[in-house]
């Protein structure tokens, strides 16, 4: 037996097919809505996506607790988002690498998502002392300034070493510091402001970014100077200038250096704090 819809008659058959058509629509519609609302509550509000770890790489003085105090710090400031700033999704790696380079003295951060809750982290950590070398001994500054303590027997060693052979060994980890002080230093006196400590640790990293074998940092009695001596394995004196132009005072130098100059011409002193050009006595 076969079975047939049966046709709408009537006068209002036109209005009962459309008012059905118009029924199904409408829950298509709801059905469709619900689908959307459903997924959006699920990416943006159900915390699947939720930052809920973080994967900080290997550190020497930095602590993972430090870093992830910092990071929850960057999260607690007022909402980007209606649904927080912690979903995976909507977390710009970028603004948190700012942020914790900003914070910490780092040389690079970089910040991965891993889906659907982990934040990868590698962080390269800058050189976080220098080692003071005033007329009468050998200190160890951390990077806020503070002496930490006198330099041990070898670092002392190797310090001098440094300073009075004619061919240095490659002391590319510490950062010298020359002054003429006489003065002595207390383990935890502050030596001078973290930002100048900062500043020589650019200006090394910069230095031998450049391929600029150097002995030290001379700063003679005044340690927030601008100007610093720097000292070339030849013992030979460097005016520079800590200014937004040092990078070019830096390029300056080593292509001077690149033509290989007899710096046995150099009585004094060479200037590149103009940059672009060379002085020398």
């Amino acid at each position: 037996m076969r079975w047939f819809k049966r046709k709408e008659i009537g006068m209002f058959a036109e209005d009962r097919a459309g008012r059905q058509n118009k029924s199904r629509w409408v829950k298509l519609s709801l059905f469709a809505s619900f689908i959307i609302l459903s997924f959006f509550w699920f990416v943006f509000y159900s915390n699947y996506f939720t930052v809920t770890e973080y994967e900080v790489g290997e550190l020497n003085v930095l602590s993972r607790e430090a870093v992830a105090g910092e990071i929850e710090a960057y999260f607690n400031r007022p909402k980007d988002w209606p649904w927080g700033n912690k979903n995976i999704l909507t977390v710009d790696p970028g603004r948190i690498e700012n942020h914790l380079a900003d914070k910490f003295f780092v040389e690079n951060v970089t910040v991965d998502k891993i889906y659907p809750n982990i934040l990868r982290l590698n962080i390269r950590e800058r050189q976080r002392s220098v080692v003071l070398v005033t007329k009468t001994g050998v200190y160890i500054i951390d990077d806020y300034g503070v002496v930490t303590d006198l330099a041990d027997s070898e670092t002392a060693s190797a310090t001098m070493s440094v300073l009075t052979d004619p061919s240095p060994v490659d002391m590319s980890k510490e950062v010298l510091i020359i002054s003429s002080v006489t003065s002595t230093y207390d383990k935890g006196q502050i030596y001078v402001e973290s930002n100048k400590v900062r500043q020589w640790l650019d200006l090394t990293i910069k230095l031998r970014d450049a391929g600029i074998w150097f002995k030290g940092l001379d700063i003679g009695l005044e340690p927030d100077t601008d100007t610093l001596n720097l000292v070339l394995k030849e013992n030979i004196s460097v005016l520079i200038e800590l200014d937004d132009t040092v990078d070019l005072q830096i390029e300056t130098l080593r292509q001077f250096l690149n033509t290989k100059p007899d710096l046995g011409e150099v009585r004094e002193y060479i200037d590149i704090r103009v940059p672009g050009k060379i002085y020398y006595k």
